[in-house]
Parts: C-alpha cells; sequence; structure tokens
C-alpha cells in the first residue's frame, strides 16, 4: 500500500518477492477482494484495500510501537529513513544529513525525496516518508512539527543588471521574472505578499529548482526571488547582483515535520535530531509541538 509496487515492498520488509506474493495471495483469499490491480508502474488499491486502510494502517502503527526495541544502537542498525528535502537548503542538508549517517551508523539507509509542500505532507501521513523539511503554510494537525531556522527571500539578478543599484516596486513588478517551484505552480510565496498590496510581478518563466534560475538569470535580464540560505550554500551567487524586496515581507520558517507512528520511536528520534542539527534548527533539543506553526 505504501510502495505501491510489490518489489520494493519486498525489499523494505526484507522479504522474497515471491514471498510478499504469495501473502498478498493469502490476503485475497481471506478478503475475497483483489486488494491490488497491476498498472505500467507497479499496483493499485482496490476501492475495498482504500477503505480497509486507515484501521489497518493505525493498528500497524500500534504493533510496531510495541514491539520496537526500547533503544537504539545506531553503529549496529540497519534501519531505514525516508526524508523530503526543500530545495533551497538541500543542496547542503543533503550531503551533510548522508555523511553524518555513514558515519554513525554504516549499515543504516536513507532515501531522500524530492520535496513539495503537497507531496511531503501526503507522504508523511501515508507512511512513504519518515519526515519532511519544507515550508509548509498549511499542515493537517495530525503531524508533529518543529521550527527550524528562519531565512528571507531576496532578488538575484545578473551583474550590471539595469535595476541592479536601485529599485522600486514599480520597476520590480514591471520586470521580467523567473518562478521556481518544485510543485510547477505559477504562484510562489512572494506572489502572495505582493497579492496583500493588490500587486503582480510579470512571471514569464517557471523553473523546479533554485540552482537553475541562477543559471538562467546569470545570462538574461529575468529577475528571481530566492531565499537567502540558499545563496550562502551555493559558489554561483559570487556572479550575481542580491538585493533586498523593494516592499514589506514576512520571514520564512523552515519546518521538520513527522506523524504519529514515528514520534517515540528511538530510530527515528536519533534520525530527526540528525535533520534537525543539520539544517540549523532554531530550536534543537526543545521538545516539539503538535500543532500547525503560524
Amino acid at each position: 500500500m505504501l510502495e505501491r509496487n510489490v518489489t520494493r515492498a519486498a525489499v523494505t520488509l526484507g522479504m522474497s518477492q515471491p514471498a510478499v506474493s504469495n501473502a498478498l495471495l493469502r490476503a485475497r483469499r481471506m478478503t475475497k477482494d483483489d486488494l491490488f490491480i497491476k498498472v505500467a508502474d507497479g499496483v493499485r488499491p482496490t476501492a475495498r484495500m482504500l477503505a480497509m486502510w486507515p484501521e489497518l494502517h493505525r493498528s500497524l502503527s500500534a504493533l510496531r510501537a510495541v514491539v520496537a526495541p526500547q533503544e537504539f544502537d545506531a553503529r549496529s542498525s540497519s534501519a531505514i529513513f525516508r526524508v523530503a528535502i526543500t530545495d533551497s537548503i538541500a543542496a547542503e542538508a543533503v550531503t551533510q544529513i548522508a555523511l553524518r549517517v555513514r558515519k554513525l551508523a554504516p549499515q543504516a539507509r536513507v532515501t531522500f525525496s524530492v520535496h513539495t509542500n503537497a507531496s511531503s505532507t501526503e507522504g508523511v501521513e501515508r507512511g512513504t516518508l519518515d519526515c519532511a523539511v519544507g515550508m509548509f503554510p498549511a499542515l493537517p494537525h495530525s503531524l508533529h512539527v518543529q521550527g527550524l531556522l528562519t531565512d528571507r527571500y531576496v532578488c538575484v539578478m545578473r551583474k550590471r543588471h539595469p535595476l541592479a543599484r536601485r529599485m522600486t516596486l514599480d520597476e520590480f513588478v514591471n520586470a521580467a521574472h523567473l518562478l521556481v517551484t518544485p510543485s510547477g505552480q505559477e504562484l510562489g510565496v512572494v506572489d502572495g505578499w505582493l497579492s496583500l498590496q493588490q500587486r503582480s510581478r510579470n512571471v514569464v518563466m517557471v523553473v523546479n529548482h533554485f540552482v537553475d534560475a541562477l543559471r538562467i538569470v546569470e545570462h538574461s535580464d529575468l529577475l528571481t526571488c530566492v531565499p537567502s540560505q540558499f545563496l550562502r550554500s551555493t559558489q554561483a551567487a559570487k556572479a550575481l547582483s542580491i538585493c533586498e524586496l523593494p516592499f514589506e515581507t514576512e520571514k520564512i520558517l523552515y519546518k521538520l515535520v513527522w506523524h504519529e507512528r514515528v514520534h517515540g520511536h528511538p530510530a527515528h528520534l536519533w534520525f530527526r535530531s540528525i535533520v534537525a542539527s543539520v539544517c540549523d534548527a532554531a530550536e534543537v533539543g526543545k521538545p516539539a509541538v503538535r500543532k500547525q506553526l503560524q
């Protein structure tokens, strides 16, 4: 149900594919339902499976919590951790998390995923992700959340751009903009702030990654807005002009989110502490709150 693929499920379970197929066959006989139907890239759950899953998931999580070891030995653990990290801090964070886990828990496995607010929220809720780092403007109350570092958006353009020295709000909104959004949507955080002033900017191009945006603006007259944290982690910023936005904005807050099913698990507590410290958490060591941060 989580992997949507029999082969991947077998790997996660530490079983052979035939063993998983046989278990699925027994489950089909017991429920008198196909449960999963073959599709091009794996399997798709039936309506009966979707109806059963919430209660099954809660029951499995409760059983897992009961039998889980109360202590975690990183050196001998073969745990699997799955995390998504927002693109603006992934360049530094992914490398540091990978190296630290490799050093402290050499037999563990970490899978990094592409982050969008929607896909990461769904992944954490479904169990295909153990935790995620992003801005998350809205979160279900069922998820745990810990505030990490704060940041601000800045405007970036090529050196010697006509607007590099001084830029008014009118010049900003009338310029041609490149928007960075992993989801591909044509509105971002900056557009939300502008809408509060009944203004909108001229977005002519959308890309999914900040590094692509910097390469494009370096060789064009386009402007792009990026979190300043990202600029500190890339050498490409040296070839660009960086300006404050010509209107009032809010700070952005990166958040670490996870589900109740892994909340008290020693291995996941350990892994989340690494993620938080690598992301320069402002609240490391403080109790996480189980509510949406405003």
